[in-house]
């Protein structure tokens, strides 16, 4: 019986840190927002291939909408 008392505690607490991790925004990314940042982007990344072409023209566009998200720093020394 201490067992499944243990195992039901424990599945509990599993369900509630899985539940936090899923709700947390590290990125700040708003949540439902379009996955694409216009019909220029759609086009480029379903553009058939492993390494599609870019274009000047997406290019520019690319760093205006910014398709490749926010850019973020770190020192090599603090990764393990």
């Amino acid at each position: 019986m201490k067992h499944k008392k243990f195992a039901v505690v424990l599945l509990g607490l599993s369900l509630a840190a899985g539940a936090a991790a899923c709700t947390s925004n590290p990125y700040g990314i708003p949540p439902g927002g379009p996955h694409f940042a216009s019909g220029t982007h759609l086009a480029y990344s379903t553009r058939g291939g492993e390494r599609p072409r870019l274009t000047r023209e997406e290019f520019e566009l690319s760093e205006k909408q910014g398709w490749w998200g926010t850019t973020i720093a770190y020192n090599i020394d603090d990764l393990e």
